[in-house]
């Protein structure tokens, strides 16, 4: 027996009053047969729910099956290993777990444990075009059987509801082909080229930008192209020329305006004014950090003052607490509270204890005389800090008239030097007013010619990226080429067309010319795939009837695949036939579509394998597993 195959043993549900019913199958072919509406369907689509649905039970099916049961389990076979799997949606905290052998997964967890089990790599695919940027989601079990358990309702596509990329994925995944497409190079190779296609983007953006931003700088500077370090270059030489014009100008308009007498006289009274004003300046600045120093010490100076105050009035109101207290005598015995009575006792001893007095001063003695100490010392501290405080007071004083007598000489400096001033820039021409404006303006040009400079770097170190990102994609191109050459994709056609194209020369050799259609065509590639009928794609060459044998076809097409040891189908279809097959009434007339099934499971090399496949009758059939259902459900 295959250690890839899976197969459903005993199937059980539990009733809310603890009652079960069981169906039982083996490996081989098995039919679930009754009439419409005894069950068949919703057993499988609750075997369904078992194998790893994510949802909950109660969002899948109706109010009254909910209510009606607690759980459904199953022993799965997996090549000599039977697990026992349980769902159990009223169990506190277990609606969207799985039970292994008594032990709650999470839904995707046991999903990669049946694939690990059934010898399946786990592995991501794209979603579609691989370069769109969207995240490769994983190829889980759950897309697997799709193709696996066919529903009563879904005979209209390979995989109704599931769209071609996962169609395509679950196919090469069969085939084992997918394991040597979608390959950690070719995720990497993926993931390098939409880099690039971002680096490339954000390039062309940049550039559009900067040139919008710049064209009104480079047309100044009597330059048209696109912003790049040659243009730039040229922008920075031309300014560079013309700022150095307007310096020698300059120079030359100041070496005559040196040459006018009252100019120079001015000047010079102007130098000796400005040396004045500065020299006021620097004294001002040392006057103000005393000023602040000394007013600094004298705010501590009054903190320190009244700390010492208060610490004074406090030991002032000890001693006359101790002065009021002095006088209480022990009325009552601190030990039982009893009245102390007067007895005759010695001058030298304790009237209450009757103890000895020591020689050395009384207790009441010691406090006083340290009172005493504690308030000379606060008296000559607080004497002290009163002594301070008038120090610094006039030392505040004598700098705050000091500032305000600086103040105004600053004042009558820069009154002199105002007219001063008037005087020279009268002399001064309009013509240097308009070099220095001018030369401001370039100056404002040139720094932003240097910020182009900046930003077109920007866009040759993404030029760079791209380049270096590109190096790498090359080799790493080549060996997924190699890769996807090697990978025989002919082979895996051959397979599957080879199979479903078996199944429907059977169905004409037990039912003649039941199939009157072209062979089947199966065409696969890395990113696509298609099954033609003839030369048309088979929904629109086919009708009803032909759909179902077509897609019977296919599902003994991947269960073919079983015995093969390089793929990864894992020996399992269930099918739920529509009940309206044929349109009549019938008992053995669907018995010639199983049969294939029967054959091929018969062989050696498919021991493990299972079909389990519903129906009304299936009457004459031999080699098969039959579970009848009898009770018809009603509303």
């Amino acid at each position: 027996m295959s250690g890839r195959y899976i197969s459903i043993g005993r199937l059980a549900r539990r009733f809310s009053n603890g009652e079960t019913e069981a169906l039982k199958f083996e490996p081989g072919v098995n039919l679930l047969i009754g009439p419409p509406n005894t069950g068949k369907t919703k057993w499988l689509q609750m075997l369904d729910h078992l194998l790893g649905d994510p949802s909950s039970f109660e969002s899948t099916f109706d109010e009254q099956l909910f209510a009606k049961y607690d759980s459904i389990s199953a022993e799965l076979v997996v090549g000599e290993e039977t697990l026992l799997v349980e769902r159990r949606w009223k169990e506190p905290g277990s609606k969207t777990k799985v039970f292994v052998d008594g032990e709650g997964l999470p839904a995707r967890d046991f999903q990669h444990l049946l694939l690990q089990k059934l010898d399946i790599p786990l592995m991501h695919f794209p979603r579609g075009n691989p370069f769109s940027g969207q995240t490769w989601p994983e190829l889980s079990f759950r897309m697997l059987l799709r193709h696996i358990y066919r529903q009563q309702r879904f005979w209209s596509g390979i995989a109704d509801q599931q769209i071609e990329a996962e169609q395509h994925a679950c196919l090469l995944q069969f085939l084992g082909l997918a394991e040597h497409i979608y390959t950690e190079k070719y995720g990497q190779l993926v993931g390098m080229k939409l880099a690039v296609e971002r680096l490339k983007a954000r390039r062309e953006q940049y550039g559009s930008t900067l040139n919008e931003l710049a064209r009104d700088l480079l047309n100044v500077e009597g330059l048209e192209q696109s912003v790049n370090a040659e243009v730039v270059r040229q922008a920075e030489e031309r300014i560079d020329m013309k700022l150095n014009e307007l310096r020698d100008h300059r120079i030359a308009t100041l070496v005559d305006g040196r040459n006018n007498a009252v100019a120079n006289q001015s000047r010079g009274r102007i130098e000796a004014l400005s040396e004045k004003r500065a020299a006021l300046i620097v004294t001002r600045e040392e006057q103000f950090r005393q000023t602040k120093a000394t007013t600094e010490r004298l705010e501590e100076m009054q903190r320190y003052r009244d700390d010492l105050t208060n610490e004074l009035a406090r030991l002032h109101r000890a001693e006359d607490a101790g002065a009021l207290f002095a006088d209480l005598k022990i009325t009552h015995c601190p030990a039982c509270d009893q009245t102390v009575a007067q007895q005759a006792v010695d001058v030298t001893d304790c009237h209450l204890c009757h103890q000895h007095l020591p020689v050395e001063p009384m207790v009441e003695g010691l406090g006083a005389a340290r009172l005493q100490f504690e308030n000379n010392r606060l008296t000559g501290e607080l004497q002290e800090a009163e002594t301070l405080l008038v120090v610094l007071g006039r030392e505040v004083e004598r700098l705050a008239h000091a500032q305000l007598a600086l103040d105004e000489q600053l004042r009558m400096a820069e009154n002199e030097l105002a007219p001063a001033r008037e005087a020279v820039s009268a002399l001064v021409s309009e013509e240097l007013t308009a070099i220095d404006m001018a030369m401001g303006e370039l100056n404002e040009r040139q720094r932003q010619v240097k910020r182009l400079t900046g930003a077109v770097e920007l866009g040759e170190q993404l030029t760079g990226q791209i380049e270096a990102m590109e190096t790498e994609i090359a080799p790493l191109q080549v060996q997924v080429d190699d890769i996807t050459r090697a990978t025989d994709f002919g082979h895996g056609e051959e397979l599957l067309s080879s199979g479903m194209t078996f199944y429907l020369n059977a169905l004409n050799r037990i039912k003649p010319n039941v199939w009157r259609h072209s062979a089947v065509d199966v065409n696969l590639s890395r990113s696509a795939f298609s099954i033609k009928v003839g030369s048309r794609r088979w929904s629109s060459a086919l009708g009803g009837t032909d759909t179902l044998y077509f897609l019977m076809s296919y599902h003994f097409g991947l269960l073919s695949l079983s015995s093969l040891p390089h793929c990864h189908y894992p020996g399992l279809s269930i099918i739920d036939l529509p009940g309206d097959f044929l349109g009549e009434s019938i008992e053995d007339k669907e018995n010639f579509i199983v049969q294939p099934f029967i054959d091929l499971l018969a062989q050696d090399s498919f021991m493990g394998a299972q079909v389990i496949m519903t129906g009304a009758s299936f009457k004459g059939l031999t080699g098969v597993h039959r579970t009848n259902l009898h009770k018809v459900y009603v509303g």
